[in-house]
């Protein structure tokens, strides 16, 4: 099948803009889509029944500050797959529930850093597997940075793109492309309960009492924003019950965002902020942001946390106890 092809610069009515202010544009002597400010998607309207295909795009950040990318695999306009360029870096934020979430997929995995793009013109690319995901930049033939594991799982649904702050895109073009093995990364909670992380947790939002099992993610963290609706000052419980077969000390080390109080074993241990606040802080979610020391008890103890969240960037908890020999007790919905 041939490619298709839109400028967009004189094809935006074949776009759904959503929240955007769209605009023909033009940046060093180049028509464009001009993206100004908003941080929503823009859909095409045609359906891609591609099972593998490759999204290209011309791409422009004309200051220090923006961020312009490729969708994919939208389920519908609050859940879908984002790879975005930054002046110093790329960046996969899969949005959920109407939430970015680069400050629970941040590291290696998620990122790659790159030489300054600011003012420049850059190609910008994704081929899209059924597996995951390569994303390309420049005339490079290497990917720059491989993504496994989409968080939204098979990447079936609508494709467009999306900018925050003033930025430039032209000459998208989607084409099929051949199936490719791209090996996924399976979770390793095992690894993940040895290097003494939280793994299983029970969770219910405050304005009820519906509480239910929740793992946490590959690297750890536990996700509120695959469950909750993000709205500010929305508070989430969570709470990790489990027996130790004598008493112990170790320090709890912990991370989150944007707001949490923690308790163990009903004693309050800890509170504090963390957000999205440069250069003072970029509120991503590392597993040892506090430590805390902790006495535990032979027998039951409990680990209970409200989270807040402020912003819509990311809304999750890392708990470390230091403790290898935890069996969980989770309960079933109740």
């Amino acid at each position: 099948m041939n490619p298709l092809s839109f400028t967009l610069w004189n094809d935006l009515e074949r776009f759904e803009w959503g929240d955007y202010s769209v605009r023909t544009g033009s940046y060093k002597g180049r028509q464009a889509a001009y993206l100004e400010q908003a941080g929503s998607a823009v859909f095409l309207r045609e359906d891609i029944t591609f099972p593998c295909y490759r999204l290209q795009a011309e791409v422009a950040i004309p200051g220090e500050i923006g961020f312009v990318g490729l969708l994919f695999g939208a389920k519908d306009a609050c859940n879908y797959e984002l790879v975005y360029l930054a002046p110093i870096e790329i960046q996969y934020d899969p949005v959920m529930n109407g939430s970015m979430t680069w400050q629970i997929h941040n590291g290696p995995k998620y990122q790659k850093p790159l030489p300054n793009t600011t003012g420049k013109w850059v190609n910008f690319a994704v081929e899209v597997q059924p597996e995951g995901a390569w994303v390309y930049m420049g005339e490079d033939s290497a990917p720059q940075l491989v993504i496994p594991n989409l968080q939204h799982g098979v990447p079936a649904g609508r494709i467009g793109f999306w900018g925050f702050a003033p930025c430039y895109i032209r000459n998208l073009v989607i084409e099929e492309i051949q199936p490719a093995p791209i090996p996924r990364r399976e979770t390793d909670l095992k690894q993940l309960s040895a290097d003494t992380f939280v793994t299983e947790w029970m969770v219910s939002a405050t304005t009820g009492d519906d509480w239910n099992k929740a793992v946490v993610e590959e690297n750890g963290i536990l996700n509120f924003n695959r469950r909750f609706t993000a709205k500010q000052g929305s508070v989430v419980r969570a709470r990790s019950t489990f027996h130790l077969a004598e008493e112990a000390e170790s320090y709890i080390t912990l991370s989150f965002s944007d707001q949490v109080h923690l308790w163990v074993n009903e004693e309050e241990i800890y509170q504090g902020t963390w957000c999205w606040n440069p250069p003072v802080s970029d509120g991503r979610i590392y597993s040892d942001y506090a430590r805390v020391p902790v006495q535990w008890k032979a027998g039951m103890n409990t680990i209970y946390a409200e989270v807040m969240n402020t912003e819509q960037f990311g809304w999750g908890l890392c708990v470390r106890t230091g403790l290898s020999n935890m069996d969980y007790i989770t309960e079933e919905a109740e």
